[in-house]
């Protein structure tokens, strides 16, 4: 891996206000060819996602609709994390919004840019055991989430052929797998 920095010259302050980004326009100097570019960069909170699996041995999901791709995808529940807050609490927040659900044991399984080509953000995975239904969903305006219990093996079964839409539910799934095929 090359460890020649590229230098950032200045940044444009942050103008363009989306609902869950700013971008950030930066001024940066390639060292392979001194040559001076501007480059985007979308500016946000972190995220979080979890792998809840309930006592009976099933993974928690969120059918959650993509408005980039105009349609459902099967993921792992997760969202922002909120300025000042702590990103297991966010995990425990956004498992409980989206599903309902909440569990007694936390593990932590580390965290992933979140899109390393333009975003500055991380995505922090967490696996949850002894999952059990506590409460009601309680979803954004712009959310539209059907919760699914998938068995642990159809989970493994449908990570392993490419069935998940997500990158985010695909990493926390290794992850999560992972972790679980250790022993915890």
């Amino acid at each position: 891996m090359k460890n020649d920095a590229w230098e950032r010259l200045w940044s444009e302050p942050e103008t363009i206000e989306m609902n869950i980004f700013k971008a950030r326009f930066d001024h940066l100097r390639n060292p392979r060819n001194g040559h001076d570019i501007r480059i985007v960069t979308l500016t946000g909170n972190d995220a979080v996602n979890v792998m809840a699996i309930t006592s009976a041995g099933k993974v928690v999901m969120a059918e959650n609709f993509r408005f980039g791709i105009m349609a459902y995808s099967l993921e792992l529940p997760g969202g922002l994390v909120d300025d000042g807050e702590d990103h297991q609490h966010a995990a425990q927040r956004e498992l409980l919004e989206e599903t309902g659900y909440s569990a007694p044991d936390w593990f932590y399984l580390g965290c992933i840019a979140a899109n390393p080509v333009f975003m500055d953000s991380y995505v922090h995975h967490y696996l949850a055991i002894g999952a059990v239904k506590t409460g009601n969903q309680s979803l954004d305006e712009g959310e539209d989430i059907r919760v699914r219990e998938l068995p642990l093996e159809e989970f493994r079964k449908m990570l392993f052929n490419g069935e998940f839409q997500h990158p985010h539910t695909e990493t926390g799934g290794l992850r999560g797998l992972g972790r679980l095929d250790k022993g915890l």
